[in-house]
């Protein structure tokens, strides 16, 4: 039986671990979404724990929440 395309992601993407139900996993993220509401509180902790810059090959953040609605 083939993969899904989360099986096919996780394996793509696996540092450590099996694939395995219920075994622990380590993943490289590559790419990563923020929202308006959320985002700046990451950002926030981020900055926290002395992160200095993210290390993904794609990060976005967008803004839907707060903005302003004339018309």
């Amino acid at each position: 039986m083939g993969l899904t395309i989360a099986q096919k992601i996780i394996k793509e993407h696996m540092l450590s671990g099996s694939m395995e139900v219920g075994c622990e996993i380590g993943l490289k993220i590559d790419q990563t979404l923020t929202q308006d509401a959320t985002g700046t509180m990451a950002y926030l902790e981020f900055e926290a724990m002395g992160i200095p810059r993210v290390k993904t090959e794609l990060s976005v953040a967008y803004i839907d929440h707060n903005t302003l609605q004339s018309g």
